[in-house]
């Protein structure tokens, strides 16, 4: 796979994620399912594997987490928002620099349970924030396949997509 394709891909899924995830809920269940697809394929394959690996895993598992929240009624978004938790936590610490002592996988536990509870107090205002994060973490993972920014620009692009996402989805009609 080209690194083009690749970087084309994850841009894509996240302004879907950014701008649309509350509104299509079920697309954003399969842009949750495809990233943890994604990241569980990088934890536990060795970095040489063909990229081309990460993308199919992660549409079979968006396509699963996809249909499944077409069926779980009331609990898919809170479902949703623990894997969304469970994969955007850890994503979000590790491009800070600030995993700290704990591994990947227990900042992605925690992440789950903070989305989980977060989903049941405040459904939709937690899937905004998800998915304009999420969305965020994807533009800025495609985009660093060609265009490598530092760590501060990182930041600042990713705080500015992240409020844009939440300005365009708390003004939706859904």
């Amino acid at each position: 796979m080209t690194p083009l394709l690749e970087a084309a891909i994850l841009i894509v899924l996240g302004l879907l994620s950014l701008l649309l995830g509350k509104r299509l809920f079920w697309l954003f269940a399969g842009i949750v399912g495809f990233a943890l697809g994604w990241w569980l394929t990088g934890l536990l394959l060795p970095p040489t594997t063909d990229r081309l690996l990460f993308v199919i895993i992660g549409i079979i598992a968006g396509l699963i987490l996809g249909g499944l929240a077409r069926f779980l009624g009331k609990w898919a978004i809170r479902i949703v928002a623990a894997i969304a938790g469970f994969v955007i936590l850890p994503m979000l610490l590790g491009s800070l620099g600030m995993l700290g002592g704990l591994s990947e996988f227990l900042w992605a536990v925690i992440g789950a349970v903070l989305g989980f509870v977060l989903a049941l107090l405040l459904a939709d205002w937690t899937l905004i924030f998800l998915s304009s994060i999420l969305g965020a973490g994807l533009i800025l993972n495609g985009a660093q396949l060609f265009l490598p920014l530092g760590e501060a620009a990182r930041m600042i692009v990713g705080f500015i997509l992240v409020a844009v996402g939440v300005v365009v989805q708390s003004r939706s009609k859904s």
